[in-house]
């Protein structure tokens, strides 16, 4: 459809969590690059990391042949020489280590520039005109604000240049840290402007590609997010599973690797710091990782570590500092947007009910925000473990699906801070292993 399109209207590949929009998107640059001598091709992504992401599948692509001389890739003055990994540096152009836009001359020779959305700046300022590209593609374009957006599609863009969004309107969209912007409307994407429209809206697929094949998790954990964000549309692809991890985790039902760690911690936080932190519920994680750790075959960047709480990342990277596993990543639920990893354990924090309103005040936690929720749940690839307080949980509402908590036929537990209308937890699995 891609190759097919002559300009006018975006084209958008909807890519729903695991479902490889990325990868979608580099195939469609690299047939574009090897049937079409002609085609100029601008690649955009909202972060350096997402821009390096997307050199990284291109060159993996062995026999597609993307010459060293033909791709570009664009950094910004301000970014740190170190900050790039070592085997891209030959596709990037600095002086004495720091990096700059190459002379007009030079960017004319390359077929395919990736930039982040800003640095794209640079190419209008150097002197590459309107039409020059003749796809300009845009990775991650629900993360990106419309501003951002903007800047390459105003600049450069002509009549007959084709624009291709890729991305997830129900993922976490911009980041905006101005209460009166985002009154405005600077939290709402391009993308999601998009899908305002009818064309976009009904998924007509003169404009829209969606992908609902997901490849990255276990069908029971995407069952739930399928059904609250996805219309259930779905389909768990998942053909490797590590069964083996099951064998030491006492699950109820080893067809539902989805466990809840029921604790009772307490909130704190550090002078005005509106970050929360649970120290008891911290201990529970670290306790956890070692017994997985000491009775599996996994690997350190085999498991996550997932807080909504920046104070509750720093005790668990500072409690985790004893293991000695520099390669676990802990991190917020923005640090894992579109990475994945076989077991993911969550650290919900929250034990005082009195502060639900406090956290959608700061817009803190799952409460403020479902699209951080679902971007936590959809990380994990064989195993999900949630760690939290039942009783705080099970009170979270959301304007969603009414959804059952337990399922006695199979004894499956379904997540009781997703859960509507004050639903009470009946039943709790514990962590147990062997």
């Amino acid at each position: 459809m891609i190759l097919g399109c002559r300009g006018s209207h975006p084209y958008v590949i909807y890519g729903p969590p695991g479902t490889g929009k990325t990868i979608t998107l580099v195939e469609a640059i690299l047939q574009l690059y090897t049937t079409r001598r002609n085609a100029q091709i601008l690649v955009c992504a909202s972060s350096n990391s997402a821009a390096d992401h997307v050199l990284e599948k291109l060159l993996d692509k062995d026999g597609l042949g993307v010459q060293e001389s033909e791709a570009f890739r664009l950094n910004a003055t301000s970014r740190s020489y170190e900050d790039v990994h070592p085997d891209y540096i030959r596709f990037c152009f600095f002086d004495h280590m720091v990096f700059k836009c190459p002379p007009l001359k030079a960017l004319l020779r390359y077929k395919i520039i990736i930039s982040t959305y800003m640095s794209v700046s640079l190419l209008y300022a150097e002197g590459i005109h309107k039409g020059h590209f003749s796809h300009i593609f845009l990775d991650e374009a629900g993360q990106a604000s419309e501003p951002e957006t903007m800047i390459p599609i105003s600049n450069l863009c002509a009549r007959d240049t084709v624009i291709v969004l890729a991305g997830d309107t129900m993922q976490l969209g911009p980041v905006i840290y101005s209460r009166k912007a985002e009154n405005y409307g600077l939290g709402k994407s391009y993308l999601e402007r998009l899908f305002e429209c009818d064309y976009y809206g009904s998924s007509d697929e003169n404009y829209v590609t969606k992908l609902v094949r997901n490849y990255r998790c276990h069908p029971a954990i995407l069952d739930l997010p399928s059904k609250l964000f996805y219309k259930d549309e779905l389909i768990a692809c998942k053909e490797d599973t590590r069964s083996s991890i099951y064998e030491y985790v006492d699950l109820p039902n080893k067809a539902f690797p989805v466990l809840f760690v029921g604790i009772q911690g307490c909130d704190e936080r550090e002078g005005n710091n509106p970050s929360w932190f649970n120290r008891i519920e911290a201990s529970k994680v670290v306790e956890i990782i070692r017994k997985l750790r000491r009775n599996t075959d996994l690997n350190e960047d085999d498991i996550g570590v997932i807080s909504p709480y920046r104070q509750q990342v720093l005790k668990l990277k500072k409690a985790l500092e004893s293991l000695e596993m520099p390669e676990l990543k802990v991190g917020s639920v923005e640090q894992f947007q579109g990475q994945e990893r076989e077991i993911i354990i969550i650290s919900t924090v929250r034990s005082t009910v009195k502060h639900n309103d406090f956290d959608r005040a700061h817009n803190l936690g799952f409460l403020s925000n479902p699209r951080r929720f679902n971007v936590a749940i959809t990380r994990a690839k064989s195993l999900l473990i949630i760690v939290g307080n039942p009783h705080i949980i099970s009170k979270v509402k959301y304007l969603f699906a009414k959804q059952s908590c337990v399922d006695h036929s199979s004894s499956r537990i379904f997540f009781p801070f997703l859960l509507l209308y004050d639903l009470k937890v009946l039943m709790i699995s514990h962590f147990r292993i062997k």
